[in-house]
C-alpha cells in the first residue's frame, strides 16, 4: 500500500514525563531527516501490543499545518488523516504528495526546516480535517481541546528539504546537550507552541520531540537535543516563552542548566 498525501502542508513535540524521552522518540520516527525536492519521507511506527490510532499533519516553514489525507486499507473511513495501526508488527508509511507540498521539486537556492505531526494514541478523534492548511497556534488550540483526556502522545518529526538540483544540507556533527524542559501551570497549547518552535523553528539536530498527553492537568514536558550551551539554550527558552504571550512565567533550573521548569506566573 501507498498512502497518498493530498494538496497539503505542515509540523510536532514530546513528553509528560521526561525520563520517558528516550524510549518515546525511538517509537516514531522519520526514516530519513534531510531531503531533497520531490523525495518522499517514510514515516516509521514501532511494533505495539496494542492497535491505536495514528493522525498525521504536515507542519511547513512558513508555519502552517494541514492533515495528511490517506487513501488505503489502513485508514478509519476510507479516506482522511487517521490511520489505525494494527497490533503486533512495525510499519512503514510512506508519505506521498501533490505540487506545492514537501514532495515537490523546490525552485531556488534555498532549504527549508519542516515537519510531519504525528498523533499517536489508542482512541484518537481528527483533529483537523479540512483541506486548507490553518496556523500553527490555531491547530495547537483545536489539539489541546481534542486531546484533553486521551492517552497518547505527539510526535515531532523535523526534517529539512532542499531546492531542486541542491544538495541536501550536511548534519552538524557538534555534540549536542539533552534538556528535559517541564511545564507547571502552563496552558496544553503553549507547550505545543514552545516545542514548535524549538524543534522547527531552531538550527539544532532532527531528532525527535514527543509530548505525552497527560490524564488531567499539569505533567505537561519534553526533551530536546540542542548545539547550544546551557546559558544559550535557557536565554533562547526564555526569549520563547515571552514571545508566546507568557511573559509572566519564570524559568527554574532544577541542576546542571539541563533540566528546567517553566511555571506560570502568579495569579
Amino acid at each position: 500500500m501507498r498512502p497518498l498525501l493530498f494538496a497539503g502542508v505542515i509540523f510536532a513535540f514530546f513528553l509528560s514525563v521526561p525520563l520517558n524521552a528516550g524510549a518515546a522518540e525511538q517509537e516514531v520516527r522519520l526514516d530519513v531527516t534531510e531531503l531533497r525536492g520531490g523525495a518522499v519521507p517514510r514515516v516509521r511506527i514501532a511494533a505495539s501490543p496494542h492497535m491505536r490510532s495514528a493522525a498525521f499533519y504536515a507542519r511547513t516553514a512558513d508555519g502552517m499545518v494541514r492533515p495528511i489525507h490517506f487513501i488505503g486499507r489502513l485508514t478509519v473511513d476510507g479516506a482522511g488523516p487517521v490511520l489505525q495501526i494494527p497490533a503486533g508488527e512495525e510499519h512503514f508509511i510512506p508519505v506521498g504528495g501533490t505540487p506545492g507540498l514537501f514532495v515537490a521539486a523546490r525552485t531556488g537556492l534555498k532549504q527549508d526546516r519542516e515537519a510531519i505531526f504525528v498523533l499517536l494514541a489508542e482512541g484518537l478523534p481528527a483533529v483537523l480535517t479540512a483541506a486548507t492548511p490553518i496556523s500553527a497556534d490555531v491547530f495547537f488550540r483545536q489539539l489541546a481541546a481534542v486531546t484533553r483526556g486521551q492517552k497518547g502522545a505527539l510526535h515531532i518529526l523535523p526534517y529539512t528539504i532542499a531546492a531542486a538540483g541542491l544538495p541536501a544540507g550536511i548534519s552538524r556533527e557538534e555534540e549536542t546537550v539533552t534538556f528535559e524542559v517541564a511545564f507547571e501551570g502552563i496552558a496544553p497549547e503553549a507547550v505545543f507552541t514552545i516545542a514548535d518552535i524549538l524543534t522547527v523553528e531552531g538550527d539544532g539536530p532532527l531528532v525527535p520531540v514527543v509530548i505525552n498527553l497527560p490524564d488531567a492537568g499539569d505533567g505537561f514536558g519534553f526533551s530536546h537535543s540542542s548545539l547550544a550551551s546551557e546559558t544559550e539554550f535557557r536565554e533562547r527558552l526564555e526569549k520563547i516563552v515571552k514571545g508566546a504571550g507568557l511573559s509572566g512565567a519564570r524559568i527554574v533550573d532544577h541542576g546542571a542548566g539541563t533540566h528546567l521548569t517553566v511555571i506560570a506566573s502568579e495569579p
